[in-house]
């Protein structure tokens, strides 16, 4: 099993507290990582650090064989990390031209542009609603669509912040679906969810943020190992 991207000595203090001090963490490549804790554990500041929107207090980057503190692997991270937050951002267009949009963005010729984005929706089964405002999905599809115009872009690693938070059964369905094919093609996937029991069947790997720390639980286990020790605040 190798290792997409490794942290050693991650901290950060927001507020006056200790929120994360982590060790060290492997992200294991090509297979799909659940991320666990409860409310305010730090799962969301983890994510944000590891896609470079947030800026720890120290952490040492292990990436594509360099050692990186964050500043110097934050362009590394922006090109090759995408984060998906739990209510995804779609602008007021239609499915088409929001899955389109990182395209265009990145300098891709208009037919090639045309070309994946046809794939993609027929990937995502989302080519009935290729010309919907964005705006007016339900929010299974708009996580959808998100999903979709995150994939287009080739991500080594996409982290997803709670993806089928306030969704029904059926939406929920449809977005493990996805997320599953998201791995089968070999993408790295970093899961942060309350509701284990509807991707947990995805995950290859479960740790679980407490106190700070990251521990390692089997899938489909309650067993923890302890693989960090975070200095308790006073």
């Amino acid at each position: 099993m190798s290792t997409l991207v490794s942290y050693k000595n991650l901290a950060i203090t927001l507020s006056g507290k200790l929120v994360l001090n982590i060790k060290h963490l492997d992200i294991p490549a090509h297979q799909c990582t659940l991320l666990t804790g409860q409310n305010g554990s730090g799962k969301t500041t983890l994510l944000k650090i590891m896609s470079g929107l947030l800026k720890p207090d120290s952490a040492s980057i292990n990436y594509q064989g360099l050692t990186l503190n964050w500043k110097q692997a934050k362009a590394y991270i922006q090109k090759d990390i995408i984060y998906l937050h739990q209510q995804p951002y779609l602008f007021d267009a239609s499915v088409t031209d929001n899955i389109a949009y990182g395209l265009y963005r990145s300098g891709e010729r208009k037919s090639n542009v045309h070309k994946k984005v046809t794939q993609a929706l027929d990937w995502a089964d989302l080519s009935h609603l290729a010309h919907r405002p964005a705006k007016q999905l339900s929010g299974g599809e708009k996580q959808r669509v998100a999903l979709t115009r995150a994939r287009i872009l080739s991500p080594r690693l996409l982290l997803l912040d709670e993806p089928t938070a306030s969704m029904d059964s059926t939406a929920k369905q449809q977005t493990a679906k996805l997320l599953q094919r998201l791995k089968d093609e070999g993408v790295t996937i970093m899961i942060s969810s309350h509701e284990a029991h509807t991707v947990e069947h995805i995950a290859d790997h479960h740790i679980h943020i407490e106190h700070g720390n990251a521990l390692i639980r089997p899938p489909n286990s309650n067993n923890v190992t302890m693989i960090n020790t975070a200095k308790k605040t006073s």
